[in-house]
């Protein structure tokens, strides 16, 4: 009949207790197997009871707040990715508005180059007109004269 480990007992009622990482519950039953074949004295075992039931709490909060903070990763990871989209879509709109406010300067800048073209034309016809006028009164006081 194999000998009653009390260290062992403990361990299998927190696993089932507990819900943690294998890798954690491997590396306690590690530990207890190293103190299977010594002889410890009864307070020994009671201390190292509680100190294993300590370690199982402690490890079940520490897993607890990293799955907590992997889910406020994601949400942060999530708010940022939100936002750079954000950002990149006003950068769009502004590439946009600045485009359009481009092609309006641009087609008021043509129409207003072709009204000032039409303004110097029309300001040469009527100096041309003047100039005619003076040159054939000049014409008509030589004559005159």
């Amino acid at each position: 009949m194999p000998k009653e480990n009390p260290l062992r007992d403990l361990l299998g009622q927190l696993n089932q207790e507990f819900s943690l990482s294998e890798e954690f519950k491997t590396r306690v039953g590690r530990l207890i197997d190293r103190l299977d074949g010594l002889q410890l004295p009864q307070e020994q075992v009671e201390t190292l009871m509680a100190k294993v039931r300590d370690t199982y709490e402690r490890q079940a909060l520490v897993e607890a707040c990293r799955e907590e903070s992997h889910k406020s990763f994601d949400r942060i990871q999530s708010a940022i990715t939100a936002y750079s989209n954000a950002l990149n879509n006003i950068d769009r709109r502004l590439r946009q508005a600045e485009t359009t406010l481009e092609n309006l300067s641009s087609a008021n800048s043509l129409s207003q180059r072709a009204r000032e073209e039409k303004a110097v034309v029309l300001f040469d016809k009527e100096k041309a007109r003047a100039l005619a006028a003076f040159a054939s009164m000049n014409s008509k006081n030589s004559r005159i004269n």
